[in-house]
């Protein structure tokens, strides 16, 4: 979890909940240690019920719901109590304001009972029953959502869920353990349901930031970039699922080569470059065998630095054009790399330049139409661009123009601040327009402090959509 979030009473339920089930799994039942956790679970329930009538918890396909409101972050980190309750079928739970201690406590002892005992009860709901447990309901699991259910995911979750995942598949990929896919599928469902609803809300929190060749950071930016792509090319969800599984492994090869090279601060010589240009051959091997994914995510680990054109590595056979999931990923894999500062070689560029020198390579190492589809989307100042506008006043770009590139939805800077927004595709604002692109370090303007405070006020989320015209 980001540091600076503080954990929600959801968040909080779910983590006691999981915590008392250990505890009461390793220790008697009148350990101190057990009756701490139970105690802190109890109050944590009691604040949660305050001021409702009854919460409700659903699990559909491995993910953690609150009502409609999706807990991909919380269902990664509490993954043994998920699985605790599928194993006894229990998919939902609900709790009700009147509830008691002893009822809490039968149902944590529902939750780690043994399968055998739960099933020679009844089921979950006749052994609650049977403890005279009335203030909670469970029911069977379910595999997703009904269709006329609205699916909410707060952002910033879905971001560090898949930083989570993303860190879980190198660490396997490194110690050569299987991939465990099921929790790349948790964070790409809920990434998938944020770029649907609001297919800004992402980028803002990608803006700024600095990490290494090895870091979890690129591959889950890489994989946001490839889902917003892939919903303007129209692909449909379990297309996007595939687009992005893809992307999020794309460079899971770089596990097999040093660290020390990925991360040298000098230029690297020639053995040293050609000891890197073998991740994608790598990245093909780990994944060539990976169960449920078909041979696209092998494809594309293999093909995304392979240009369209053929002219980059590993070489492909004659007349061989790299797959479209491939042609994707490579130019999310070029924006997000050459605007992050990673290898100590390496200068990022401003996100505007990042766009000119993109384009520059349309129809050689990108395919054009991909990278025109991803042009248009991100603008000539994608979100997080620093700007300084006619007037002479510096603002920070929050969404992309839907109709005129050059002509983004802007927050100014006043005293180090994010000030007012201005669409600057309004008729209103026909008269300003971005004069310059700045460099942040050299303006000594903190990007990511300011896209944090735009996301949490009324910057990436609340920014008005650009006026039709």
């Amino acid at each position: 979890m980001n540091p600076t979030r503080q954990p929600t009473v959801t968040a909080t339920l779910l983590r006691y909940l999981a915590t008392a089930s250990k505890h009461q799994v390793m220790y008697p039942a009148e350990h101190p240690i057990v009756k701490r956790a139970m105690d802190d679970l109890v109050q944590v329930v009691d604040l949660l019920l305050r001021d409702r009538d009854i919460v409700t918890f659903q699990i559909y396909s491995d993910t953690f719901f609150l009502e409609n409101q999706m807990l991909p972050e919380e269902s990664l980190r509490n993954a043994a109590l998920l699985a605790s309750c599928l194993e006894r079928s229990v998919g939902m739970f609900a709790l009700q304001r009147g509830i008691t201690a002893a009822e809490v406590h039968a149902f944590v002892g529902v939750v780690t009972a043994t399968v055998a005992t739960v099933r020679a009860a009844g089921g979950a709901e006749a052994m609650l029953r049977a403890s005279g447990v009335r203030h909670i309901t469970v029911g069977p699991p379910r595999d997703a959502p009904p269709a006329d259910m609205p699916v909410e995911v707060e952002p910033v979750s879905a971001y560090d869920s898949g930083h989570t995942v993303a860190q879980d598949l190198q660490a396997q990929a490194a110690r050569r353990q299987s991939l465990d896919i099921n929790k790349a599928r948790v964070f790409l469902s809920a990434a998938i349901e944020v770029v649907l609803d609001n297919r800004w809300a992402l980028l803002g929190l990608m803006t700024g930031k600095n990490y290494d060749e090895s870091s979890s950071y690129h591959a889950v930016n890489v994989a946001i970039l490839a889902l917003l792509v892939g919903t303007r090319l129209g692909l449909e969800r379990q297309a996007l699922m595939a687009l992005g599984m893809s992307a999020l492994l794309h460079d899971i090869g770089k596990v097999r080569v040093p660290r020390d090279l990925l991360n040298r601060a000098t230029a690297l010589s020639p053995q040293d470059q050609e000891v890197l240009d073998r991740h994608p051959a790598h990245g093909g091997d780990i994944l060539r065998d990976l169960e449920g994914l078909g041979r696209v995510a092998a494809v594309c680990a293999l093909e995304h630095h392979a240009g369209n054109d053929g002219s980059g590595y590993p070489r492909l056979p004659a007349k061989t054009r790299p797959h479209l999931f491939s042609r994707i990923v490579a130019v999310a894999d070029a924006y997000d790399t050459v605007t992050s500062a990673r290898r100590g070689t390496q200068r990022k560029l401003r996100p505007d330049l990042a766009m000119r020198w993109i384009a520059v390579g349309l129809g050689s190492s990108y395919d054009p139409v991909v990278g025109k589809v991803f042009l248009r989307m991100m603008g000539a100042y994608p979100v997080g661009s620093l700007v300084e506008l006619e007037d002479k006043h510096l603002a920070l770009v929050v969404r992309p123009s839907e109709s005129r590139v050059e002509r983004p939805v802007v927050q100014v800077i006043r005293d180090g601040r994010l000030a007012e927004t201005i669409d600057l595709n309004a008729d209103t604002a026909t008269a300003i327009a971005i004069a310059v692109g700045l460099d942040p370090d050299e303006a000594n303007v903190d990007v990511e402090a300011l896209m944090a405070a735009a996301a949490t006020t009324d910057g990436v989320n609340l920014a008005p959509k650009p006026a039709s015209r």
